[in-house]
């Protein structure tokens, strides 16, 4: 795993702060007067986050919602798409889009046409190792211009791009601005599934909905988190990181509630991502709001100051994720693939959801990455049952039983310390010739 150096930090802050603000006489650099003795991934922090505000994401939002409603597939949610391009590509990013041609749900049963917008920050190290990804949607409903849901979100999206476009970090972070949400979560369905598919290493996925929605003072003392089993480490360092470091986002309480990937519908962009067994943390609104999806959904309801401090938080948890250490050891079942039609081990067909269907017996393979520590071993559980421990590389295992059902396929790393990561598939199995 790759290792945070506090030197190659200092370095890098000294570097930076030396070109974009020192001044140059003669030929010469005249160093700001930077302590390189503060220069800590704390203190990095709180530069970054330093450069978000009230009037930054007030700016964005009024911009967005002026527009109108952006419901997917109208003229609203193209020259919402263009504004969007034009700030990203201010702050020096190159704009990419994915477009997609998609079904919504059962409450919107017709073809929609949309985009998800996409900007890279690369790291130094690998940029396509342990990828961060922090995203919101900028669609609304039919009669809607979205001004807490979810133009909050994607204020908090470019203020987070904004602040670190200034700044270098170890792993790569991308940005991204979804498209139908509001018809059934189809444009980040169609990213997670694609990155599945090119076998994208993403560590965390962050995802920002209503989050400038804070009614009273507890609410404002008050960031609510959902996540994965997996990611619960996380949230528990995203509870510590404003005390740890000194950061005065006045956030005292941290109630949180666990993702299911098994269950069959998500509330919001996150549901891809861990339907294909991706790690993801959600951000949501404090108070209670009831204007989401109306006309009634304006920015009068949204408070900047606690738009402003979520949104310094959750950059301030991208970057230190950026550069820290990871300690957690990773898996991930790579075959069989989620999605896929197998054959004695080889796929003869591609499925569009995330179930697959096997016939015959199938190698379970098993891509391990360590955190600090050493692998101790594999758990491979089938319907909830343990199925074998595998101790040795090769991480793989032969599934051979007489089968005729959908099965539930599990497998647990864990490390010398105990640290454990996990990740699921499942298969319809036909399988009638056991042990021939």
């Amino acid at each position: 795993m790759i290792k945070t150096s506090v030197v190659g930090i200092c370095l890098m802050f000294v570097l930076s702060a030396t070109l974009s603000s020192g001044l140059v006489l003669n030929g010469e650099i005249k160093e700001n007067k930077t302590e390189i003795e503060a220069c800590t991934i704390p203190s990095k922090i709180k530069q970054i986050i330093n450069k978000i505000n009230e009037t930054l994401l007030e700016n964005y939002l009024q911009t967005l919602v002026n527009l109108g409603p952006r419901m997917t597939g109208t003229h609203g949610a193209e020259i919402a798409a263009e504004y969007l391009t034009k700030e990203l590509e201010k702050m020096g990013y190159d704009v990419e889009y994915q477009y997609f041609e998609e079904c919504g749900n059962i409450w919107n049963p017709k073809l929609f046409k949309g985009k998800n917008i996409i900007v890279t920050l690369n790291g130094t190290n690998d940029p396509e190792e342990d990828i961060l990804i922090f995203n919101a949607h900028y669609d609304t409903t039919k009669d809607s211009v979205g001004g807490v849901d979810d133009g909050t979100g994607v204020a908090g999206v470019l203020g987070a791009a904004y602040a670190m476009s200034q700044f270098t970090f170890n792993r790569t972070i991308k940005f991204v601005l979804f498209s139908g949400e509001e018809i059934g979560l189809v444009g980040s369905n169609v990213y997670s599934k694609r990155a599945y598919e090119q076998n994208q290493d993403i560590f965390l996925e962050i995802n920002a909905d209503m989050i400038g929605v804070s009614n009273t003072t507890e609410d404002g003392k008050t960031a609510r988190l959902s996540g994965v089993e997996d990611a619960e480490w996380i949230m528990e360092k995203i509870e510590n990181i404003s005390t740890d470091y000194n950061l005065d986002l006045g956030f005292e309480n941290f109630p949180r509630w666990d993702m299911d990937p098994y269950y069959y519908r998500g509330y919001s962009d996150y549901f891809g991502f861990i339907t294909h067994g991706y790690n993801s943390i959600a951000f949501w609104e404090s108070g209670s709001y009831e204007y989401a999806n109306t006309p009634l959904d304006f920015i009068d309801y949204v408070n900047y100051s606690y738009l402003s401090r979520m949104t310094k938080l959750i950059t301030a948890t991208l970057a230190y994720l950026a550069d820290a250490e990871l300690e957690y050891p990773q898996i991930k079942i790579t075959s069989p693939k989620k999605g896929k039609v197998y054959y004695e081990d080889r796929i003869i067909k591609d499925l569009k959801g995330t179930k697959s269907i096997v016939f015959d017996d199938v190698l379970i393979y098993f891509d391990v990455e360590e955190g600090n520590a050493p692998i101790d071993r594999i758990e491979l559980y089938y319907n909830g049952k343990l199925l074998e421990t595998i101790k040795e590389k090769p991480y793989a295992y032969r599934l051979n039983k007489l089968s005729f059902r959908k099965h539930l396929i599990e497998a647990y790393v864990y490390d010398t310390e105990g640290r454990t990561d996990s990740d699921f598939v499942y298969i319809h199995y036909y399988n009638f010739l056991k042990n021939r």
